[in-house]
């Protein structure tokens, strides 16, 4: 898969709906992107808050497109040592992006089985780590030939498993 078609990103996005609704968690936002940021899917479920959900969910997923991180490793990079000028070159980047990136969880960088990058996933509107999970096991019970990053999720609210 040398990229992600309008068919492939509008299932990935339906896995994540259906994911959040089998584990019950609070309505999404999920954007699915392609490798230059450029969405190909957007979809809110009913009940989500429609003021800055989907604008975050965009941002994960921009956030991983150009990082080539996941939304989680782009703030772990630099945040994890407590170096205060990385913080800051963190929230530069931010800013310098038009507030078009997302230091949190839930951005899933999408990457082909040569390691190719080929888009990314945003969610946004349950928890972090449940916004995370749900854009990975969309990916993993898709069955397409892809690798997500992160490749384990920290989810500890799961109903299914």
């Amino acid at each position: 898969m040398k990229k992600l078609t309008l068919e492939i990103a509008d299932r990935l996005a339906n896995g994540v709906i259906n994911c959040v609704k089998r584990n019950k968690f609070a309505p999404v936002a999920v954007n699915i992107v392609d490798r230059q940021a450029n969405v190909l899917v957007q979809k809110r479920m009913d009940g989500c808050i429609h003021v800055g959900i989907p604008e975050f969910s965009y941002a994960k997923a921009y956030t991983c497109a150009v990082t080539n991180l996941a939304s989680r490793e782009f703030r772990d990079k630099y945040t994890s040592d407590n170096n205060p000028a990385k913080f800051c070159q963190m929230n530069s980047m931010i800013d310098i992006s038009g507030g078009k990136m997302a230091a949190f969880p839930g951005g899933i960088l999408l990457r082909n089985n040569d390691s190719e990058v080929i888009g990314a996933i945003g969610v946004s509107g349950a928890s972090g780590d449940e916004d995370e999970y749900a854009g990975l096991k969309s990916v993993w019970d898709s069955g397409l030939p892809m690798q997500t990053q992160p490749k384990e999720h920290s989810c500890t609210t799961l109903r299914e498993e």
